[in-house]
């Protein structure tokens, strides 16, 4: 005989307690895969960004291969024009990252606070 919902019984499958039932470990396990892979893509954002503002002030910059196969790059990529212009990127990327965590931890207040 099945059982009916309105004669008092709120979850029918649900007999003991003590366990926690399938779906709440599912949420729990998807709830922790989606800050892992928020975590990820700030880490992403933070490190592009801090390359992108250190390379073109290393010494590789203007020493590899690719300028002493094509020489002519030499005064495009030595203009402190196009370093500055690349610096600024990484700042773009550092300050979307910083955004990430804000917009991270005022989503964790959220659901902590349900």
């Amino acid at each position: 005989m099945p059982l009916n919902p309105s004669a008092g019984f709120s979850d029918p499958g649900f007999e003991d307690k003590e366990k926690p039932r399938p779906n709440a470990r599912l949420e729990k396990l998807v709830d922790i895969l989606t800050v892992t892979l928020w975590l990820v893509h700030i880490v992403y954002w933070l490190v592009v960004g801090g390359f992108l503002m250190l390379f073109p002030w290393l010494d590789f910059w203007q020493d590899n291969r690719l300028i002493y196969r094509f020489p002519d790059l030499q005064p495009i990529l030595a203009n402190p024009f196009l370093k500055g212009a690349v610096l600024g990127l990484g700042v773009v990327n550092l300050i979307i990252g910083i955004q990430e965590i804000v917009r991270l931890q005022k989503g964790l207040g959220s659901s902590v606070s349900r």
